[in-house]
């Protein structure tokens, strides 16, 4: 019997490279939610807080690819942008995992959190 799993990615915008933990995929998608906000935590710590996140944005794309949020370096819209999505899959093999966390949560991070997990309902 399959199951659906959630896995969290990270895009930098400035290394034009993806971020994940390999192989890790997750049971809810709030799990994964939290292993996204666990990334854009690390990239912030790497940049230094200069990305711009832009939370008014929409939700873009499918439940089996959702992007949940862009950042701009230093708010430049023109150059490459940061990213944050969840991607599903349908597998029975694959064990979940416990996400990672971050360690503080703004109030948008929060809004955010709480619209991916309507999406997925």
């Amino acid at each position: 019997m399959s199951v659906t799993l959630y896995q969290a990615r990270a895009g930098d915008g400035l290394k034009k490279r993806g971020l994940k933990r390999v192989d890790t995929f997750f049971s809810t998608p709030k799990e994964a939610i939290s292993e996204a906000l666990a990334l854009k935590e690390r990239m912030d710590n790497t940049y230094k807080n200069e990305i711009d996140w832009d939370y008014k944005a929409l939700l873009k794309g499918s439940t089996s690819k959702l992007k949940i949020l862009k950042g701009y370096l230093g708010g430049n819209r023109e150059s490459n942008p940061f990213y944050l999505e969840i991607s599903t899959i349908m597998e029975d093999k694959v064990k979940p995992v416990s996400p990672k966390k971050p360690k503080s949560l703004s109030k948008e991070d929060k809004k955010v959190e709480k619209t991916v997990i309507k999406f997925y309902k």
